[in-house]
């Protein structure tokens, strides 16, 4: 996972992927891409990557392997999907 750590810092309860990308939605932004669904490196492992443009002009990639690749795949065709204030807030 990689993320501007001015806007993203140690602290934010930041643990996986998709974390990152609802904290990011949180700030006000857009998904601008999603990597194809069952996406697979050469290896074999399962990879997702999201492209975020934040209110600021500011890009932002998430990336996530295995498992975690899914959830990111899903939970950001979920917030596409949904008007923003249905968007799950962290607990």
């Amino acid at each position: 996972m990689s993320f501007k750590s001015s806007s993203l810092g140690v602290g934010t309860g930041v643990t996986s992927s998709v974390d990152a990308l609802r904290e990011l939605v949180r700030l006000e932004g857009d998904i601008v891409k999603i990597s194809p669904r069952g996406y697979r490196l050469t290896n074999g492992v399962e990879y997702c990557t999201v492209a975020f443009k934040g209110k600021g002009g500011v890009h932002y990639s998430i990336q996530a392997y295995g498992k975690e690749a899914l959830d990111l795949h899903n939970e950001a065709r979920m917030i596409m999907e949904t008007p923003m204030m249905m968007v799950p807030q962290k607990v």
